[in-house]
């Protein structure tokens, strides 16, 4: 069993790109017979990153929602567990689809914005912070402007508005409506950190962690990590798990390590869940429960942890926790290894040159093996074993699909998110 003990990075989770096809999915719950069920299809509402997203509907787009809630759950007989679920996805996939560079402002919006820009223009921080986020984002009939939300930004972080401290510091590391400033930046985080703001405090540890701007320190790096964690912020809880299961800026210590991975694990981190999974199935600080083991690694490899999804195939090729089925091994370690899991794409590789869960394939098997060479000691010795049954012509097809796979996998790895979030003002009462 693998644990993921590298600790995590602030990702702004890129729903907007699958928004449509959720709210096909939800629609097909309510008017289908056979389909996902619905923790399958709701599972991103419920991880920690989908709240994040959530905050971005406005009040009268959550109006909206629950005016509209009733008419989708009285159309079907399915069972309304299922249909709140569905409805809930339909609804929240149409709204948010709606990008706010193209939304027609209304009556509520313009004279909401004319409120705030009043109170902004007075000089009041909070709401000079969420001009600058309606700026940023583009809404509420704005044009986006990032150099007018930095204009806003800076009026509220001089009255030490940690939000918009924060969010200042962001557009210094990203260079949105400024020039890229990697101290001014740290100026700032720092500045929002130290007035309590959590995302600010888990950046911070990641740049002691990193060095970044700063000098190397795991104490400093711990500290930050836990003042973020005590504020539930579920990354840092993770990260200072991690920490406490290496031993690193802190004593080593596995009961805070599983205290740590348990809150964050309950707000749905992938990654907590995947490494509070190796505990159990080691028994690491808790007894060892495989079962046990097997429910985290599902949960997480659903959200496509790779190292879940490893371990969860290992469990299923040997019958560990779960019933034996090596076809789903197969199917688990294929998907670690696309996202390029060395140790994954190794055991996927055996499975294929053996025919293991799945039709032997040694072209396959050959080029799975030469990705993970480098990696896995045993992957080289596995290609030699392969190339004694294989034509040359083989070899060259087997290599050729080796380079068209590692083209895959780095695209995928490369589409990544911006590193550092933006984050939302709280409305303006």
């Amino acid at each position: 069993m693998t644990a993921n003990n590298n600790e995590s990075t602030a990702l702004n989770p890129a729903f907007l790109g699958t928004v449509a096809i959720r709210a096909m999915i939800g629609m097909s719950l309510l008017t289908t017979t056979e389909g996902w069920t619905a923790g399958q299809v709701v599972v991103w509402g419920s991880n920690y990153q989908g709240q994040q997203l959530l905050r971005a509907i406005s009040r009268t787009q959550l109006q909206c929602l629950i005016e509209v809630m009733p008419f989708f759950m009285n159309t079907t007989t399915r069972p309304r567990s299922l249909k709140f679920r569905a409805t809930a996805l339909c609804i929240a996939s149409l709204v948010l689809t709606c990008s706010p560079s193209h939304a027609v402002p209304g009556d509520a919006d313009e004279r909401q914005l004319a409120i705030v820009r009043d109170q902004a223009e007075k000089g009041d921080a909070l709401a000079q912070s969420q001009l600058a986020d309606a700026y940023f984002v583009g809404i509420r009939g704005l044009p986006k402007n990032e150099v007018e939300a930095v204009k806003w930004l800076r009026k509220a972080a001089a009255q030490n508005d940690a939000n918009a401290q924060y969010n200042l510091g962001i557009c210094y590391a990203n260079g949105q409506g400024v020039t890229n400033d990697p101290a001014e930046a740290l100026m700032w985080i720092r500045k929002a950190a130290e007035r309590n703001h959590a995302l600010a405090q888990f950046i911070l540890g990641e740049k002691y962690r990193d060095g970044e701007g700063v000098t190397k320190d795991e104490a400093e790096k711990a500290k930050w990590y836990r003042r973020a964690a005590e504020q539930n912020y579920a990354d840092a809880q993770y990260n200072l798990g991690v920490c406490f299961a290496r031993g690193s800026g802190v004593g080593k210590d596995e009961a805070e390590a599983i205290k740590w991975y348990r809150k964050a694990a309950a707000q749905n981190h992938a990654a907590a869940q995947s490494n509070l999974g190796v505990c159990y199935a080691k028994g690491l600080g808790v007894q060892k429960d495989l079962g046990e083991a097997v429910k985290l690694y599902s949960k997480a490899a659903a959200q496509n942890a790779a190292a879940a999804q490893y371990n969860l195939g290992h469990l299923y090729m040997d019958g560990e926790g779960v019933e034996k089925n090596e076809a789903e091994a197969v199917k688990w370690f294929r998907k670690a290894a696309e996202q390029g899991h060395p140790e994954a794409q190794f055991k996927l590789a055996v499975c294929m040159a053996f025919g293991r869960g799945l039709p032997q394939d040694r072209i396959e098997a050959y080029a799975w093996s030469g990705l993970a060479t480098g990696s896995v000691e045993p992957a080289n010795d596995l290609r030699q074993q392969l190339s004694r049954d294989m034509t040359p012509e083989q070899i060259v097809a087997a290599y050729r699909r080796a380079k068209e796979l590692r083209a895959e996998i780095e695209t995928k790895l490369k589409n990544t998110v911006p590193r550092y979030l933006w984050s939302e003002t709280i409305l303006v009462k």
